[in-house]
């Protein structure tokens, strides 16, 4: 059920289904120019296991501007935090980010990370070289006349060269969220993530927070593009608790291409992985 909450910057949009384990929380974080429909072809392969928060960010979807024009990495992520508590969700979470989401994602974990038990990024960058992927993909190319993504040509670098968006619920879902977002705003939008990975880039930030990480990967990536893959691939590579995995056939929104693949993962990850700190306590405990 979709509600609008207030939160200290603006009103949140949020998705809440609750799942047959109540218990075990999934919150969904979109990246940007997208929406929490964006979820809804992966949400029916979760909530089996899940009670799943989809939201939207300030300033897209749904969700009102930010006050003031007051967009930052830190300011988004801290309104996801409090839409969260104003459904009274208290449980450890699961937060999956797609693209900027997940630097969110990660933002999250620093603010509050013992609220936090895993870690799902997809097709996220890691470095400020490639946080403006809009200038290393071939959207670049495609002179944009009005909003973000008005260009059918444009939306369909989103996906796989050979996925066929008719196969999707809504084909226009892409161009539906992104022409939410007014040309102004998505500029403030579009700097918000160099800003955060120029000021410390995805590694140091994931080693800092020490919470288990699943990275994945769309081989078909044409937003993030095979270098900026590559790029992050070696920054986070070496990170503890960190797992990388590699989506064949699947573009920058591999969750709508492939639900239930990345469904599976995600449940994989949470249910063959601990925080070391839960490892350490458990063992203490038996001792």
């Amino acid at each position: 059920m979709e509600k609008i909450l207030s939160t200290s910057e603006g009103s949140v949009n949020t998705n809440l289904i609750r799942g047959i384990n109540t218990k075990s929380i999934i919150v969904l974080v979109p990246g940007i120019g997208g929406s929490l429909e964006y979820f809804n072809s992966i949400i029916p392969y979760l909530k089996d296991k899940y009670t799943v928060v989809a939201l939207d960010l300030l300033g897209q979807g749904k969700s009102t501007k930010a006050k003031n024009d007051h967009y930052t990495v830190d300011a988004e992520a801290w309104n996801m935090l409090e839409a969260i508590a104003r459904l009274k969700i208290t449980d450890k979470l699961v937060i999956f980010g797609y693209g900027f989401g997940g630097l969110v994602a990660v933002n999250m974990a620093e603010l509050r990370g013992f609220t936090i038990s895993k870690l799902i990024l997809l097709n996220t960058p890691a470095n400020d070289k490639y946080a403006d992927m809009d200038a290393h993909s071939s959207v670049a190319s495609i002179p944009l006349l009005g909003k973000l993504a008005k260009s059918p040509v444009k939306s369909a670098l989103y996906f796989d060269k050979d996925f066929d968006r008719s196969s999707l619920d809504n084909p226009k879902v892409v161009d539906e969220a992104a022409n939410l977002v007014d040309h102004k705003t998505a500029k403030f939008l579009q700097k918000m993530p160099m800003d955060y990975l120029e000021e410390k880039a995805l590694n140091k930030r994931l080693r800092a927070i020490e919470i288990p990480t699943l990275a994945m990967f769309g081989e078909g990536d044409q937003i993030l593009t095979e270098n900026g893959i590559k790029d992050a691939k070696a920054s986070i590579g070496r990170v503890p608790d960190l797992q990388i995995e590699d989506i064949k056939g699947a573009g920058h929104l591999a969750m709508m291409e492939k639900p239930q693949e990345i469904a599976q993962k995600i449940i994989t990850f949470d249910e063959t992985t601990t925080k070391k700190k839960e490892e350490e306590e458990s063992k203490n405990d038996a001792d």
